[in-house]
């Protein structure tokens, strides 16, 4: 990674907030933020290393990419690799929901390529150790170099995560509508918006947790994915692709009676008020590093 990769740092930093506060300013218009210091009495801060995890856990396998491995193996192939882009994604499966909660371990270099999250579904991602880059596009920006179907079924990225940054990274500079950028690093917090475009790389060894979740704020995003006519291609994480919609909608409203009635009302009102100016319209960016937020 070159320095130049790592100077801009633009997205909003906030610790000590409360949880009323980060749904208004971040949640609700899906802007994303990175949260200092809320995971500082994890005991995993000072615990979670490569022995620590091989003591409770290095026999229990792991999905890594297409293949299952047991942790000390996957230490021992991290320790010796390479090459650019080893796999590194450890999936632990819910009952009838779809993959929602992963333990992310992979070495300097490794992450993951410009991609949405599943399901149209919002994510934190908590940095344990080391650190990693983060670069983010607002859903309605696709990324440059980044080739999705019209559908939405497949993305292609035909370069690896390094050479995009050699050969668009330097581009970015010059669009109106700039990436949001970071450095997360250990006991820091990112939200990641649906929605968004996002590129990471672990510029270090590094150990992270991250979930994916719905909230009442992006419930009716959920829905209207789980229910396109091709859900079946597009949804991921469940064996049973096909009728996700009504098991989840039927039980949200056997759980929380009236609530999607109530969303979609409020919906309804938000439209007939007139379209809210956008996030990139209330964003003033002068500089690298430097951004005017109208909250």
């Amino acid at each position: 990674m070159k320095p130049e990769w790592l100077e801009r740092d633009n997205i909003v930093r906030k610790k000590g907030i409360s949880v009323e506060e980060f749904v208004m300013n971040f949640e609700e218009p899906n802007k994303p933020v990175l949260l200092e210091g809320c995971i500082d009495n994890w005991a995993a801060l000072q615990k979670w290393d490569k022995d620590y995890l091989v003591s409770v856990c290095g026999d229990v396998k792991f999905a890594a990419g297409p293949v299952e491995m047991r942790l000390q193996e996957y230490f021992r192939y991290s320790d010796q690799v390479r090459e650019e882009r080893p796999e590194d994604l450890f999936s632990v499966l819910g009952n009838e929901r779809p993959d929602y909660r992963w333990v992310i371990i992979g070495p300097a270099g490794s992450g993951s390529s410009f991609h949405i999250d599943p399901n149209s579904t919002s994510a934190w991602n908590a940095v344990i150790k080391g650190s990693k880059k983060w670069v983010l596009f607002p859903p309605d920006v696709i990324p440059p170099g980044v080739y999705p179907s019209p559908d939405g079924a497949e993305v292609a990225c035909p370069v690896s995560i390094i050479e995009w940054f050699m050969n668009f990274y330097g581009a970015t500079k010059n669009l109106k509508r700039r990436p949001i950028e970071c450095i997360c690093k250990a006991g820091e917090v990112i939200f990641v918006p649906n929605g968004w475009w996002h590129l990471v790389i672990n510029l270090e060894e590094s150990i992270a947790i991250t979930q994916n979740y719905v909230s009442r704020r992006n419930l009716l995003n959920v829905l209207d994915f789980l229910k396109r006519p091709n859900a079946g291609e597009l949804v991921s994480g469940t064996r049973d692709r096909v009728n996700l919609h009504d098991k989840f909608e039927n039980a949200v409203e056997s759980t929380f009676p009236g609530t999607i009635d109530r969303l979609v009302q409020k919906a309804e009102e938000k439209r007939a008020q007139g379209k809210k100016p956008s996030f990139w319209d209330s964003v003033t960016d002068s500089h690298a590093g430097a951004f005017k937020f109208s909250f």
